[in-house]
């Protein structure tokens, strides 16, 4: 009987042609294929669930995002720009605006070590920060920005560092955030919708 289901496991022979060894070797191979079926399907079933835990933990961390204030609605409007064509699409642009804000960041610091400071040079450069904020919905960040400008206005310097230091915080703890947010949502794989958080 050993013999028979070792060659029939192997491929050796078709599984529909009749095994004469023993009576018993058609029952080996009917529960060999029973447990196969069972064990296929609670893979299928364990992948599944997975899976769909997967994109809860997801949707768990974007929620969180805006329950905290984090993102606003025009991240929402990137992510229904995504397709199959372009999956990382909204990652893409996230990364691109981290990598071009670095620049005005570094500009904002030399300016403000700056004695007296140059608040028209100041504002000018973080309305362009500002834009790009609001470009991927960092609501936080572009709080700050508007805070900042508001200081720009009134010439007041203190405000204006004092306000500058919170606005890289805010856009530390976002890129962090957001950071995990992307690793997750690779791991889980696409999503047909984006769906607009309560």
């Amino acid at each position: 009987m050993r013999v028979c289901v070792s060659v029939e496991l192997r491929g050796y022979i078709n599984p529909s042609t009749p095994c004469h060894t023993t009576p018993h070797c058609t029952i080996s191979f009917a529960l060999l294929t029973t447990i196969q079926t069972s064990f296929l399907f609670f893979l299928s079933h364990f992948l599944i669930m997975d899976k769909i835990h997967s994109h809860r933990q997801v949707a768990v961390i974007k929620h969180s995002l805006f329950d905290q204030g984090y993102l606003d609605e025009q991240f929402i409007q990137l992510e229904e720009l995504q397709d199959d064509a372009n999956p990382n699409f909204v990652e893409e642009i996230v990364t691109l605006y981290y990598r071009d804000s670095s620049r005005l960041i570094s500009n904002l610091d030399h300016t403000l070590e700056r004695n007296p400071l140059d608040f028209n040079k100041l504002d000018t450069i973080m309305h362009q920060f500002k834009g790009s904020s609001s470009s991927i919905g960092a609501k936080k960040v572009k709080a700050e920005c508007t805070l900042f400008r508001e200081y720009c206005r009134t010439r007041n310097g203190e405000g204006c560092r004092r306000s500058f230091q919170q606005m890289k915080k805010e856009y530390a703890i976002l890129r962090k955030k957001l950071e995990t947010y992307f690793q997750m949502a690779r791991q889980a794989g696409p999503k047909e919708t984006a769906f607009r958080p309560k």
